[in-house]
């Protein structure tokens, strides 16, 4: 094994490439001060076309009537509200009741187109029910207490 390893440590050092004049970049990268490759100013300007059609910050797309299914996690149901979506009635469970959580979409046009004029209504973790419509809002009748 120290043969191999001598016979590897002699042999002559690879010839330098080709000089260019001082200041022309070299044809494929240059080196980086770390001594790593870095890659030509033309092809990190163009991005890749992967890059090109990936989204960059915006928002997440619509949810469509069709992305909410009855049986659907809560946790799924949050994320397809997207910050839209608006507890309206909380049932808290108890002695073997299961909690019931009414939401509906904010009062903005953004929210309405994404997850239109409708309730959905969660009862122990679950999407029981999705119903059109929204819950109306009146000042003469007070909200109910916490717990009832």
């Amino acid at each position: 094994m120290g043969a191999l390893l001598g016979g590897a440590c002699s042999k002559e050092p690879a010839p330098a490439p080709a000089e260019a004049p001082p200041g022309a970049p070299s044809p494929t990268s240059s080196p980086a001060p770390g001594g790593e490759a870095v890659p030509e100013a033309e092809e990190a300007a163009d991005p890749t076309p992967s890059e090109a059609t990936a989204p960059t910050g915006e928002a997440p797309p619509p949810a469509t009537p069709e992305s909410f299914q009855v049986g659907q996690q809560r946790n799924e149901v949050m994320r397809l509200f997207a910050g839209c979506g608006e507890r309206k009635i909380l049932v808290p469970g108890g002695h073997g009741a299961l909690y019931v959580e009414v939401y509906q979409p904010k009062p903005t046009e953004e929210c309405f187109e994404r997850l239109g004029k409708r309730q959905f209504t969660i009862r122990g973790g679950t999407l029981l029910r999705i119903t059109d419509g929204l819950i109306v809002e009146s000042d003469s009748v007070p909200p109910p207490r916490e717990g009832l």
